[in-house]
């Protein structure tokens, strides 16, 4: 869906949803070394989560070990959400100076 309307913008949109994702995405690489120290929650901004994996220390590590596979999902999938604000504000932003 992204790519899709990303494809329909102008050039010059185009070049700022770029540079404004890549500003707003995170990486798997620095989820992975907060992984190592436990927020790896914070990092996607789930900080409810956060707090109840501290609690319970990692799920008694069980939750700690799982995560070890679901690293590149969550930061997949908070990358996927950053993708579509970026586009939904370019949006508002190119129709507020169209009318």
């Amino acid at each position: 869906m992204v790519k899709h309307e990303v494809s329909s913008l102008t050039p010059q949109h185009q070049e700022a949803f770029v540079e404004e994702y890549r500003r707003k995405a995170k990486s798997t690489g620095v989820a992975y070394l907060l992984w190592l120290i436990g927020f790896q929650y914070a990092y996607v901004g789930k900080w409810g989560i956060l707090v109840l994996y501290l609690l319970t220390a990692g799920g008694l590590f069980i939750w700690m070990l799982i995560d070890i596979f679901r690293v590149p999902s969550m930061v997949r999938d908070y990358n996927k959400d950053i993708a579509v604000d970026v586009l939904r504000n370019l949006k508002a932003i190119q129709h507020g100076r169209e009318g």
